[in-house]
Protein backbone atom coordinates (compact mmCIF):
# COMPACT_ATOMS: atom_id res chain seq x y z
CA UNK A 1 0.00 0.00 0.00
CA UNK A 2 1.64 3.20 -0.85
CA UNK A 3 1.40 6.25 1.33
CA UNK A 4 1.03 9.56 0.23
CA UNK A 5 3.19 12.10 1.97
CA UNK A 6 0.56 13.41 3.70
CA UNK A 7 -0.77 10.10 4.51
CA UNK A 8 2.19 9.30 6.43
CA UNK A 9 2.71 12.40 8.00
CA UNK A 10 -0.47 11.94 9.75
CA UNK A 11 0.35 8.14 11.19
CA UNK A 12 3.97 10.31 12.27
CA UNK A 13 1.84 12.58 14.06
CA UNK A 14 4.21 15.35 11.89
CA UNK A 15 2.29 19.18 11.75
CA UNK A 16 3.39 19.01 7.55
CA UNK A 17 3.90 16.38 4.78
CA UNK A 18 7.52 18.60 4.24
CA UNK A 19 9.17 17.09 6.87
CA UNK A 20 8.79 13.78 4.67
CA UNK A 21 9.83 15.19 1.47
CA UNK A 22 13.06 16.77 3.31
CA UNK A 23 13.91 12.76 4.51
CA UNK A 24 13.16 11.72 1.38
CA UNK A 25 15.72 14.01 -0.60
CA UNK A 26 18.15 13.47 2.10
CA UNK A 27 18.55 16.95 3.29
CA UNK A 28 18.04 15.63 6.57
CA UNK A 29 17.78 12.42 8.59
CA UNK A 30 15.16 11.83 10.97
CA UNK A 31 15.15 11.74 14.19
CA UNK A 32 16.02 8.77 16.34
CA UNK A 33 12.52 8.91 17.87
CA UNK A 34 10.96 8.64 14.27
CA UNK A 35 12.88 5.62 12.94
CA UNK A 36 10.28 2.95 14.55
CA UNK A 37 7.49 4.29 13.69
CA UNK A 38 8.66 5.37 9.85
CA UNK A 39 9.48 1.52 9.59
CA UNK A 40 5.89 0.78 11.77
CA UNK A 41 4.10 2.62 9.09
CA UNK A 42 5.85 1.56 6.09
CA UNK A 43 5.76 -2.00 7.41
CA UNK A 44 9.05 -2.79 7.43
CA UNK A 45 11.75 -3.60 9.86
CA UNK A 46 13.90 -0.04 11.43
CA UNK A 47 16.76 -1.57 9.90
CA UNK A 48 15.72 -1.97 6.58
CA UNK A 49 15.47 1.78 6.52
CA UNK A 50 18.98 2.04 7.13
CA UNK A 51 22.28 1.82 5.21
CA UNK A 52 23.23 -0.82 6.62
CA UNK A 53 23.25 -4.96 6.55
CA UNK A 54 20.41 -5.54 8.49
CA UNK A 55 22.21 -8.84 9.43
CA UNK A 56 25.37 -7.35 10.43
CA UNK A 57 24.36 -3.98 11.75
CA UNK A 58 26.51 -1.73 13.62
CA UNK A 59 26.27 -0.63 17.25
CA UNK A 60 25.06 2.60 16.00
CA UNK A 61 22.46 1.26 13.58
CA UNK A 62 20.44 -0.85 16.59
CA UNK A 63 20.48 2.21 18.76
CA UNK A 64 18.44 4.27 15.80
CA UNK A 65 16.38 1.17 15.08
CA UNK A 66 15.00 1.13 18.94
CA UNK A 67 14.36 4.93 18.35
CA UNK A 68 16.77 5.90 20.78
CA UNK A 69 19.74 9.24 20.74
CA UNK A 70 22.89 8.57 22.31
CA UNK A 71 22.07 10.18 25.09
CA UNK A 72 19.37 7.67 25.79
CA UNK A 73 21.12 4.66 26.16
CA UNK A 74 21.83 4.60 29.83
CA UNK A 75 21.56 2.18 32.55
CA UNK A 76 23.05 1.26 35.99
CA UNK A 77 26.47 0.62 34.93
CA UNK A 78 26.46 2.18 31.66
CA UNK A 79 27.73 5.80 31.00
CA UNK A 80 26.55 7.58 27.76
CA UNK A 81 30.79 8.26 27.51
CA UNK A 82 31.39 4.68 27.57
CA UNK A 83 28.05 3.75 25.15
CA UNK A 84 29.66 6.23 22.79
CA UNK A 85 33.31 4.62 22.90
CA UNK A 86 31.69 1.36 21.33
CA UNK A 87 29.11 3.14 19.00
CA UNK A 88 32.30 4.60 17.66
CA UNK A 89 34.11 1.53 17.48
CA UNK A 90 37.20 3.18 19.43
CA UNK A 91 39.48 0.28 20.55
CA UNK A 92 39.78 -0.86 23.80
CA UNK A 93 38.94 -3.64 26.32
CA UNK A 94 35.87 -5.92 24.85
CA UNK A 95 33.13 -4.69 27.28
CA UNK A 96 32.18 -7.09 29.98
CA UNK A 97 29.03 -9.48 29.87
CA UNK A 98 27.47 -6.96 32.44
CA UNK A 99 27.66 -3.95 29.92
CA UNK A 100 26.56 -5.51 26.98
CA UNK A 101 23.50 -7.19 28.76
CA UNK A 102 22.85 -3.46 29.98
CA UNK A 103 22.85 -2.35 26.39
CA UNK A 104 21.17 -5.23 24.88
CA UNK A 105 18.22 -4.46 27.69
CA UNK A 106 18.14 -0.91 26.59
CA UNK A 107 18.18 -1.55 23.05
CA UNK A 108 15.06 -4.03 23.04
CA UNK A 109 17.61 -7.00 21.25
CA UNK A 110 19.73 -10.34 22.83
CA UNK A 111 23.49 -9.92 23.82
CA UNK A 112 24.76 -12.05 20.62
CA UNK A 113 23.38 -9.18 19.01
CA UNK A 114 25.46 -6.53 20.65
CA UNK A 115 28.21 -8.40 20.36
CA UNK A 116 28.08 -8.65 16.76
CA UNK A 117 27.34 -4.95 16.76
CA UNK A 118 30.25 -3.70 18.86
CA UNK A 119 32.79 -5.63 16.47
CA UNK A 120 30.94 -4.89 13.37
CA UNK A 121 31.75 -1.19 14.99
CA UNK A 122 35.04 -1.55 15.60
CA UNK A 123 35.83 -2.80 11.99
CA UNK A 124 34.51 -0.05 10.65
CA UNK A 125 36.35 2.05 12.84
CA UNK A 126 39.49 0.56 11.61
CA UNK A 127 38.64 1.00 7.85
CA UNK A 128 38.23 4.69 8.33
CA UNK A 129 41.27 4.85 10.40
CA UNK A 130 43.24 2.87 7.92
CA UNK A 131 41.84 4.90 5.38
CA UNK A 132 43.13 8.24 6.75
CA UNK A 133 46.22 6.88 7.23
Amino acid sequence: MALSREELATRLELSSPSRIRVWETGLERPRPRFVPRLAAALGVEPLHLLDVDPDDPPLAALRLAAGLATNEVTAPGLSVMTYVRLEDGRPGADPSTRLTTAIADVLGVDVPRVDAAVRRSRRDHRAVASFGA
